[in-house]
This record gives structure tokens, C-alpha cells and sequence, in this order.
């Protein structure tokens, strides 16, 4: 009987080792999928013989394939019929890897033979780390990286497919209806919530989906799609329209319109039917462009033919609904109700705005250069479709007639950030459209490519002190022409053309950031010197600020008030044609002014103005009890000239920087407020702050005119501000709008606190401005900092290290010496790794307040070290993991230096069911905190389990639901890997099955408790139930005898276990059987 048991243990050893072997792939490289299903053809008009399927990987460039297979399951028996091995491939230069129909173009990197992908119900999925996959094997998603279950018959149904592959969604149907002349394919697009979906649309195969919205197209009006002018007589023209598929087109009116005379000099009535892909072709002379459909339409009113119809100069093209008789040539330009859209273009420089005022009220115009009309550039709609009248929504592009428009594309881009020197930047809002439009002309003129507005994407446009800041995504069609567009920019760069906006009369030059910091030959008027462009976000100019105000003392006496100025940089500074004015919030006039010009800075920086009891001296001395103690306001000017005098009313020329202040009360300030601080709160110099004197401090940033970046803290006249703690603690958005996080920390188990910290950003951008602050406890001062060396590498990691700096070549890592990050700390006091990113280096010490932090990480060394230290446990090395899904964004989990973080992933979810005893059950569903108590509960015994570091993070979707006394909680578990999946399976079972009762918050649970019906047991995989079955029937040829005294020696020498959920003693299990 011993060589029996001996046996059935080698046998179930090598039966889990081959399991374990199969996996071991998909345990140690398990990422988030990265290689994705972008479009599927599976069913083609006639013969199958243009099908394919199309991968795309997310990085957009090309990358080995090893470790990826593909598998085509047939619906009606759930197995696969195709698996295709993708090792020794490659996706191509754009991220694409295309599998099909020899006839197709580009021709796929695997020929597939006619009709290989079926109609559906089917489904495609790819599989990451698997050896065993072949044909004929059940449908499963142990390592499925993305899948996509498709049908071609709205009455077909693939539940299972759905259940395994893609729960929660629907099948995708390829409606062959959709175009009923072409072919269609399924293609995955992007939404607004940056979420993925498939859609209907046309084939596009080896290139990017269209995705154009057609639900949207669908129910629009016909709009205005794409417009080609004639460069030179006998040249070729066109009106490209777009509107639903397949739909006759009538009652509609084509009007073109004279901008010098504003009227109309030509009407046509369209009619056609468009195409499957909505495009309606209204034009002359198409067989000169290459490619262009022989399309013709004969215009009502026609010019001689030599002569081109869309004329030069400013004009329009309007389309109206109703009947053509409403329109006569010669009559005046109307906006009526029928108007559906409108383009009015220029190809002058000086153009007549009239016609915008009719037809595209608020819009801008279209610049048409000479240079794009030379090139043959048509002006193409680039977004679509619910956006008319708005020059703003075309790009200049190659014409593409009855095609889908050569748009720029977002992975074609780099960040870019103008800046201009301007006065009055707040008091003078600009057009961003008008920026866009100015800045595109200089750029075509030295790209020597069509370049307009729309290639600036996401424009933002913000003062940053006396500098108009505007920033936006610069995107191309190509790499070639991004390169192109950057090279322009950096002669535009070198030159020193000054541009007009024309806002109100009022020009705007461009400049470049002063690189002497001290900025004393910086006009704060208007200059013309180069403008500044780079990759990185916009920064603040250093400027004199208002940096602290003491304006109420305790007591009676007002002996001790001043006001503080603070200029960040090279110091002294001459305080030349700068003015300080006080306001009275009562009647917003200004009590007293001061000429500031003949004093300077201190060598730190500091200019004080005050009452003679201030400790040090005032540089300029006030009588006692001048400063008003509020609601008033300080006020910081520079003006060459002497317009500030006593009595006058609150004025904002010239303006630099303000405070509005209060010391008590609730009174309000608005006139002060709206000039001063434009939609800003006032500030309160709160007494209750301390029992000694206070002032309103400047801590949180060098920004003017912004009393967020005040605290109330103790006077420091002349030293720098005695600021609280920083606020470490970052909002999901304000991560989200960060360049730059703090991506893992690899913690160490010794007296040296890390063993690695990562970071994560845009590949290829430098860190030379970011600093990593370190924090203990409440100290807002870091106790040490290290300046960041280096780049990110291709996946957008940069790694931290011990060790010396000479050690390493890699240009995405970067060696330290491990006592810079380490301090001595009590056992449960707070620790802080902080990343900032630098604008300024401030001369004086400590925290720069210039610096914005990007991210942080806030941690207690007590409760981690917890985790390394449970009983019965080995030893494990763990690391702090960036998880943005997750509630609590930063998890405990394996340590993954340079790669991928291990987090929860959805593709690695468990059914979570079970069934609860318990006396009141209706108690649980009105009690949410009990609710969150027993999620602690059980995330606690799941780590007792399998000590793979478990967060809350891995309970997804739990609902609490109750009949009689049972509590049935439905939800999925999230895990990190295979290994960590068979793990909460084990544990799932057996926590069910454990008889012993437990308590949460003193209310009693019993977990054996069977469930209604028997569908809701957890699903268990087919391997795990394989591997028990033949456990049981080894175990069973075993006898009985032997089991007992077997499980007694076992019980006898192995140790205890107490977990927080006591599950049942193995020898009580024993003995009940």
C-alpha cells in the first residue's frame, strides 16, 4: 500500500508540473493586452475571397509577435477550428499585422485560403503565452489578451462564446445591409469616454479605421465634406458633400456666394443618390486629379468653362434645404432656418469678414494659401459629423473625391507651447481661433507643406503673468511631415517676425523666455522678438510678486503691518517703474499709493514695506496703522509712467500682481475682486490661526493674481514663508492631467526603505526638469531630494536604483546612492515620495514653491511591514504598484522594475457567489459600512490563503442581495495572474464549504449554507476539475484505513495556522467522515 500511495503522489506531482509548465509563460510576462483585434472582414459579397482580420499593436510601431496565437472557434460546438501561431511575425512600421485572402492589398504577412474566416456565430481570439492550444479545443480565456465574438445574422445568438470570451457584451454583427453594394468589415474605434467599441464600417485593411460616427451621420442633414479649388484655369474643382449611405439626395440648394459684394453670383439644385460610404461628388475636370471619379454635375448658372466656378478671393459655399426658386443670382446672402452649413473661405491674407457675420456667426474663416493651392490641396472636413458652419472643423489635405478624407492623425503628434509677451493679458482675452489661423499661415510659409488650424488639436490659450500662453497638440498625416511641421516651427522659432491677431487693433508679438532670469530689459509692453516653442507644458515667467501681507495686529496697536514683495530671481532686482497701490473696499478707491522706483531687491530677493515696530526694518517705512485691515486690497503696477494717484478708481493697466484681503467678517469685495482677481475668492487673515500675530503668506505657487496659492501662517518679514504641509494628496484629475507619476516603489526590508523606484511618462521625453522629494511624517520640508537624469525608454518607464552613477549606460535608468533616500523614521510615521516637476530653480533653500508637484505616494512603513512578516510565511520582497482603476491606486504586488505593473485585470476575473447564514439578513442590506467590513474580511482571509498581496481592488461589482436568512453576495474577483487565479478558486471552494461560523462586527455568518439553485455555484475550469477527478480516483483505490493514519501523522506534525476567518481543522474534517 506504501509503493501505492507512493505512486499516485509522482503521479499528481507530474500532472501539476505539466499544468504548472503550460502556464509558466502567462504567469511571469502576464501584461495588459498591448495586442489587439482592430478589424475583421469575415463575410464578403459573393465569394469569400477579400476576407481578413487585422491586429494592431498599441504601441503603433513594429513589434515580435513571440508568445501570441490566434484562434478562430466555430459557434456551433464552441472549438476551435483555426489556431495560427504568430511567433517569428512581426506588425509593420505602424503597429499593424494583417492575416487574409491572397487577393488582398496590402498583401497579409499569413495567406489564408478562400472562405477560412466564417460568417458567425463566431469568435476570434488572441492568446498570449499558451503552448496548448490546437484545433478542436473548447472555448477558454486562461491568457486571452483581446477577443471578438461577431455574427452576420441578427438572429444568430453565441451565448457561450459570450459567457467565456466576452462577458457582459453583445455579438457584433457585420450587417451586410450597411453597405449594399460593397463589402464592410467590422472596425474598432475609440468613443468620448476613451472607451473601445466595433462598429460597422468601411474595409480598411492594413491602415487606420475610419470610424466615422454613423450614428450621428445617420440622422444628420447633408454637410459640406470637402472643397477643391482651382489653382489655374482648366484645373480641376469640386464639392464634395456627405450625408447618410446610400440615400437619395433632393430639396437641396447649393449657393455660392461673393464675399466683397455679399451676394449670390451661383445656385444649383443637388440631386444624386450618395454613396455606400455618404459621399455625394459635385465637380469639373476630375480625371486631372489622380484617382478622381469622372463624377460631373452641370451647374445652373455656368461662367465660361475656362474660367473656374469657386472663385478666388473671399466667398462662401452654403447649402440650404427647399426649393432652388428661393435663390436668385445677384440676390443678397440670407441665414434662414434652412440653412444646413456654410464654408466661408479666403485665399487673400486681408480677407471680408461679412459674410461670417450671415453664415458662420463666431466661426472663423478658411486661409486657402497660394502655397496649398500649388501643392493641389483640397480643404477636407476632419471632424464629423454634428459639427456645420465651422471653418474650424476642416484641415488642408490631398483631395480624396468619393473617399475618405487624408485627415492628421493623433499618433502623428508632439505637444507644443507658444508663448507671447503681452499687456493687459487678462484684460485682453484672445480668439484661440484666430491664434490658430495666424500661427498656421507662418508655419506653411517655412513647412513648404498645406498646413491649417485644424492641425493644432486641443488648443488651450491662458495668461500666465504678463505672457499669453498657447498650447496645443501639433498633429500631421505622416512621421515625415511631423518632422516637417517641427523643423518649421524652429525657424520660426529663429526668426523675428512679429504677428498681428487683430483683436481690437491690438497686435501681439511673439517672444522667447528671457534667458537672462533677472528680466530687466523686459518691456511689459508689446515687443517683437522671437517666439518660444517646446514639448513640454507651458511655464510661468519670473516676475516680482506680492508675497506676503500682514495688514491686522493684536490689540489696539497696528505697529507691525506690512506688505512683503518677492522676486524669484537673480537678485537684487531694481524695483524701476513698479508702483504699490492700497484700495478701500468701500468705495474702491485707492488710499495711498507708492512709487517704487529708485529701491531694489534684497540679494535674497525680498523688498519689504511697513510700519517701523517690523523686525527687520522696512526698506520703506509707513506711519502706524496705514494698511487698511480689509475687505480692502494691495495692488502691484509697472508703468513708466505716473498714472496712479490717490482717489482714483480701482485700474488694471499695467497690473502685475494683487491680493484682496479681509481680516474678520464676511464682507464682500466684488468690484475689487472682479478687477483684481477675476473669479477668485477673497482672502482671510484668519486671527484664530494662532494666539500670536499671522499675515496671508504666499506658499503654494509663483502664480500672480491667485489667492490659491496663499496660506495663513506666522510672520516672516524678509525670510522665507513658514508654510504648512503641501497637499500631497492628489485628485484622480489632476493625476490624470499629469505628464509624469510615480509608477511603482519597490520597497526594501532593511534600514534602506526602497529597492527601486519607478516612474512613468511619454517615452523618449527627458526628466532633466523633474525632482523626487522625500517626506516623513508632517515635516513639509523634504528631508532629502534627487534631481532626475535621463529619459523615458520605449514602454515610458525610467527606473531609480541603488548604486554608483558610473555603473550605468541606460539612458531610462538612473543609479543613486541608496542613503539619499533613506532617513530614520518611527514605526508608524507616514512616509512621502513626492515628483515635481521644476519650472525655476529658486535661489534660496528647501521646497521650490515654483515647482508643481505631478504625483505622490503616501505610505506607512508599520502597516507594510505587516505583510512581510506573517507567521508560517516565507520571507517575500513586494512592491507599491501605480493601479489607476483601482479606489486605492496604489496596490501592494510583485515587484516589476521596468515593466508592466502586476494589477487586478479584468481579463483574469472570477464569478465570486456564495450563500450566508444568518439570523437578520435585511440588517446587511441597510448597513453599508457593515457591507465594507465584510469585503475586509474576506480580502483578509483570501491573502491568508494565498499571500499574493490581495487589495480591495480585487472585489469588483459585489451585490448584497437577501431572502429570509440568506445572504447571497454576487460580484468577480480581479486577479494578476493564472497562478494567483487557481489560488482564489482554491480558496473560494474552500471558504464555502468551511462549517465554522464567523462574526463581522458581532453579527454571526455561516458560509455552508447551500444556495438556491444550482447554476450559481461558482464555475470551476475544466483543468481544475480534471486534475480533482483523477486526484479522487487515485485516492480512492487507496484504502481506508490508510487515509486515517496518514491524515493523523498529518495533523500531528504540522503547525497551526490561525487566520482572521478560522476555517475548519483539516483533522475535524477527517474525523467527521
Amino acid at each position: 500500500m506504501g509503493s501505492g500511495l507512493i505512486c499516485a503522489s509522482v503521479i499528481l506531482l507530474c500532472f501539476w508540473l505539466r499544468e504548472g509548465n503550460s502556464q509558466n509563460l502567462i504567469q511571469d510576462q502576464k501584461r495588459k493586452p498591448t495586442l489587439l483585434i482592430n478589424e475583421v472582414n469575415a463575410d464578403n459579397p459573393g465569394d469569400d475571397t477579400m476576407e481578413y482580420l487585422e491586429l494592431y499593436h498599441v504601441s503603433g510601431r513594429r513589434v515580435a509577435l513571440k508568445g501570441y496565437h490566434l484562434v478562430l472557434y466555430n459557434g456551433k460546438g464552441n472549438m476551435a477550428y483555426k489556431v495560427l501561431d504568430l511567433d517569428g511575425l512581426s506588425t509593420d512600421d505602424q503597429g499593424f499585422l494583417l492575416i487574409g485572402s491572397g487577393n488582398l492589398v496590402p498583401r497579409p504577412a499569413i495567406i489564408l485560403s478562400k472562405a477560412t474566416i466564417q460568417n458567425g456565430p463566431d469568435a476570434i481570439a488572441v492568446y498570449f503565452g499558451r503552448s496548448d492550444l490546437y484545433v478542436g479545443m473548447p472555448v477558454d480565456n486562461e491568457g486571452l489578451e483581446d477577443a471578438l465574438v461577431h455574427k452576420s445574422n441578427k438572429k444568430d445568438k453565441a451565448d457561450e462564446l459570450i459567457q467565456v470570451l466576452t462577458p457582459g457584451t453583445e455579438a457584433f454583427l457585420e450587417d451586410p445591409s450597411f453597405r449594399t453594394t460593397d463589402d464592410e468589415s467590422l472596425e474598432r474605434c475609440q468613443g468620448m469616454d476613451s472607451q473601445r467599441f466595433f462598429q460597422v464600417g468601411a474595409p480598411t485593411p492594413g491602415s487606420d479605421n475610419h470610424c466615422i460616427p454613423f450614428s450621428q451621420l445617420n440622422a444628420s442633414v447633408v454637410l459640406i465634406n470637402e472643397v477643391k479649388l482651382a489653382s489655374s484655369p482648366g484645373d480641376a474643382e469640386f464639392v464634395e458633400l456627405q450625408g447618410p449611405p446610400s440615400v437619395e439626395v433632393k430639396d437641396l440648394v447649393m449657393v455660392l456666394m461673393e464675399g466683397r459684394t455679399q451676394k449670390i453670383y451661383s445656385v444649383m439644385e443637388v440631386k444624386g443618390e450618395t454613396s455606400p460610404d455618404g459621399l455625394l461628388l459635385l465637380g469639373s475636370r476630375l480625371s486631372k486629379i489622380p484617382g478622381g471619379a469622372a463624377h460631373f454635375q452641370n451647374f445652373t448658372f455656368l461662367q465660361n468653362s475656362s474660367t473656374p466656378l469657386l472663385k478666388a478671393g473671399t466667398n462662401a459655399i452654403a447649402l440650404y434645404s427647399g426649393s432652388i426658386s428661393h435663390f436668385g443670382v445677384g440676390s443678397s446672402v440670407t441665414s434662414t432656418p434652412d440653412l444646413l452649413d456654410a464654408l466661408v473661405y479666403t485665399t487673400v491674407e486681408q480677407p471680408d469678414l461679412e459674410l461670417l457675420d450671415f453664415l458662420t456667426p463666431g466661426k472663423p474663416l478658411f486661409y486657402v494659401s497660394r502655397q496649398s493651392q500649388a501643392d493641389g490641396a483640397s480643404v477636407s472636413r476632419c471632424f464629423c459629423c454634428s459639427i456645420s458652419r465651422d471653418a474650424s472643423s476642416y484641415a488642408l489635405a490631398k483631395p480624396t473625391p468619393l473617399q475618405f478624407n487624408d485627415c492628421p492623425k493623433m499618433r502623428f503628434s508632439q505637444k507644443v507651447s507658444f508663448f507671447f509677451q503681452v499687456a493687459g493679458c487678462h484684460q485682453k482675452p484672445q480668439d484661440e481661433g484666430t491664434i490658430q489661423r495666424v500661427l498656421a499661415q507662418s508655419l506653411e510659409k517655412r513647412c513648404n507643406c498645406s498646413f491649417s488650424p485644424a492641425y493644432f488639436k486641443d488648443p488651450v490659450l491662458t495668461c500666465e503673468g504678463r505672457e499669453l500662453v498657447f498650447t496645443a497638440l501639433l498633429s500631421a498625416r505622416s512621421t515625415e511631415q511631423l518632422d516637417r511641421e517641427l523643423k518649421a516651427l524652429s525657424i520660426l522659432e529663429q526668426s523675428k517676425e512679429q504677428l498681428h491677431f487683430g483683436n481690437q487693433n491690438h497686435s501681439i508679438a511673439m517672444k522667447t523666455f528671457p534667458s537672462n532670469a533677472d528680466g530687466t530689459d523686459t518691456s511689459p509692453d508689446v515687443t517683437s522678438e522671437e517666439p518660444r516653442t517646446t514639448g513640454e507644458p507651458p511655464t510661468s515667467p519670473l516676475g516680482l510678486l506680492i508675497n506676503e501681507v500682514n495688514a491686522d495686529n493684536p490689540g489696539s496697536r497696528e505697529d507691525t503691518e506690512y506688505i512683503e514683495l518677492f522676486y524669484p530671481g537673480q537678485a537684487p532686482f531694481s524695483l524701476e517703474n513698479y508702483w504699490l497701490v492700497l484700495y478701500n473696499g468701500r468705495n474702491n478707491l485707492a488710499y495711498k499709493v507708492l512709487n517704487l522706483t529708485g529701491y531694489s531687491t534684497n540679494e535674497r530677493g525680498y523688498f519689504l514695506v511697513g510700519s517701523g515696530g517690523v523686525t527687520p526694518k522696512p526698506s520703506l517705512l509707513l506711519p502706524e496703522s496705514t494698511i487698511q485691515n480689509g475687505v480692502d486690497a494691495v495692488a502691484l503696477y509697472r508703468n513708466a509712467n505716473s498714472v496712479y494717484k490717490n482717489n482714483m478708481q480701482v485700474v488694471v493697466d499695467g497690473l502685475v500682481d494683487a491680493v484682496v484681503y479681509r481680516a474678520r467678517g464676511a464682507e464682500k469685495a466684488d468690484k475689487l475682486v472682479a478687477l483684481l482677481t477675476p473669479g477668485q475668492n477673497v482672502l482671510h487673515e484668519n486671527d484664530s490661526h494662532s494666539t500670536e500675530d499671522e499675515s496671508i503668506s504666499r506658499c503654494l505657487s509663483l502664480k500672480p493674481r491667485d489667492p490659491k496659492s496663499f496660506q495663513v501662517t506666522e510672520i516672516t518679514p524678509l525670510r522665507e514663508n513658514s508654510c504648512m504641509s503641501f497637499n500631497l494628496n492628489l485628485t484622480k484629475e489632476v493625476i490624470h492631467n499629469s505628464s509624469a507619476v510615480i509608477n511603482e516603489v519597490g520597497l526594501a526590508n532593511d534600514s534602506f526603505l526602497y529597492k527601486f523606484i519607478e516612474m512613468k511618462g511619454k517615452p523618449g521625453d527627458s526628466l532633466k526638469k523633474y525632482t523626487l522629494h522625500f517626506f516623513s511624517g508632517n515635516h513639509n520640508r523634504p528631508y532629502n531630494s534627487i534631481h532626475l537624469q535621463g529619459k523615458f525608454g520605449s514602454e515610458g518607464h525610467f527606473v531609480l536604483r541603488p548604486g554608483r552613477a558610473s555603473q550605468s549606460d541606460k539612458p531610462n535608468e538612473q543609479l543613486v546612492i541608496p542613503t539619499l533616500w533613506n532617513h530614520p523614521f518611527l514605526k508608524q510615521e507616514i512616509l512621502t515620495v513626492a515628483l515635481f516637476s521644476r519650472k525655476v530653480r529658486l535661489p534660496y533653500g528647501t521646497l521650490n514653491i515654483a515647482e508643481k508637484l505631478e504625483y505622490s505616494l503616501v505610505w506607512n512603513p508599520g502597516t507594510i511591514s505587516q505583510i512581510f512578516s506573517i507567521p508560517g510565511k516565507r520571507e517575500r520582497i513586494w512592491s507599491l504598484s501605480y493601479c489607476p482603476f483601482c479606489k486605492e491606486t496604489f496596490l501592494i504586488s510583485k515587484p516589476t522594475p521596468g515593466m508592466e505593473n502586476s494589477c487586478p485585470q479584468e481579463s483574469l476575473s472570477l464569478d465570486l457567489r456564495m450563500c450566508l447564514w444568518t439570523p437578520n439578513c435585511s440588517f446587511w442590506l441597510q448597513n453599508p459600512q457593515l457591507q465594507a467590513h465584510f469585503q475586509q474580511t474576506l480580502v483578509r482571509s483570501m491573502e491568508d490563503s494565498c499571500l499574493c498581496a490581495i487589495s480591495l481592488c480585487a472585489l469588483q461589482e459585489l451585490n448584497f442581495t437577501c431572502s429570509d436568512t440568506l445572504l447571497k453576495l454576487s460580484g468577480r474577483m480581479l486577479t494578476t495572474t493564472l497562478e494567483e487565479r487557481q489560488l482564489l478558486i482554491q480558496w473560494q471552494q474552500n471558504f464555502s464549504l468551511n462549517s465554522h461560523p464567523f462574526s463581522v462586527d458581532g453579527i454571526f455568518l455561516r458560509t455552508n449554507t447551500p444556495c438556491s439553485l444550482p447554476s450559481e455555484v461558482v464555475p470551476i475550469s475544466k483543468a481544475s476539475f480534471q486534475a480533482w477527478k483523477i486526484a479522487f480516483l487515485i485516492l480512492g483505490s487507496i484504502s481506508f484505513i490508510l487515509l486515517l493514519i496518514g491524515g493523523t501523522v498529518y495533523c500531528m506534525k504540522r503547525p497551526q495556522n490561525y487566520n482572521n476567518i478560522e476555517l475548519s481543522d483539516r483533522c475535524e474534517i477527517i474525523s467527521a467522515i
